[in-house]
């Protein structure tokens, strides 16, 4: 049956409501508790749920607490479009390197440098999304010339945040330090648009 006239259904409804109450209540007790005292029956207490619906919607703590920091990075990470692609890519850059130092941060890379295969398959899906998404800022640099329309976005963006990941996870060097505006014209000095 139809639905009657001047009743609309929200989008999502009630369970993405209560989906992001849970992840976000589980990111908040990861980032004030850590892993090893991270509790199902905590993010239950916080996001005012049942244990059971959680355990019936992720199973497992880890699982639970993976996609709670993905959930995380992916609303804290929108993607710019200042007009040009060398801003674009610098304020992309800035925005990661706040992220990372944040205390949100540091329980994401935390839990995502797990080598459990559960942890590896979502990092690697999470990533593919990222790059997908960033794709755009490429794209709108192509239609205004400012990149060759035949090379893949996916290496230069890759090339950018790598550094960043290796300070962090690595060599613990400041992030503060690294040469941002310089690392972007030197990859950017590598793509030179066809002119046709």
């Amino acid at each position: 049956m139809p639905a009657p006239a001047g009743r609309h259904r929200r989008p999502g409804g009630r369970s993405a409501r209560v989906r992001a109450s849970v992840l976000q209540s589980a990111f908040m007790v990861l980032t004030e508790k850590g892993i090893d005292a991270f509790t199902i029956a905590e993010v239950a207490a916080r996001a005012g749920v049942h244990e059971t619906s959680i355990y019936r919607g992720w199973g497992t703590k880890a699982a639970l607490a993976l996609e709670a920091c993905l959930h995380f990075a992916e609303a804290a990470l929108e993607i710019p479009d200042t007009g040009s692609l060398k801003s674009d890519l610098a304020a992309m850059a800035e925005r990661l390197v706040a992220v990372l130092e944040s205390p949100q941060g540091q329980a994401f890379l935390a839990l995502t440098a797990s080598r459990h295969p559960e942890a590896i398959a979502a990092r690697r899906s999470y990533f593919r999304r990222r790059l997908d998404l960033a794709r755009v800022m490429v794209e709108r640099a192509v239609s205004r010339g400012e990149f060759p329309r035949d090379a893949d976005p996916s290496v230069l963006l890759e090339a950018l945040i790598a550094p960043l990941y290796l300070r962090l996870l690595v060599t613990g060097e400041p992030l503060e330090d690294w040469p941002r505006d310089e690392m972007i014209d030197r990859l950017l000095s590598a793509y030179t648009p066809s002119r046709t």
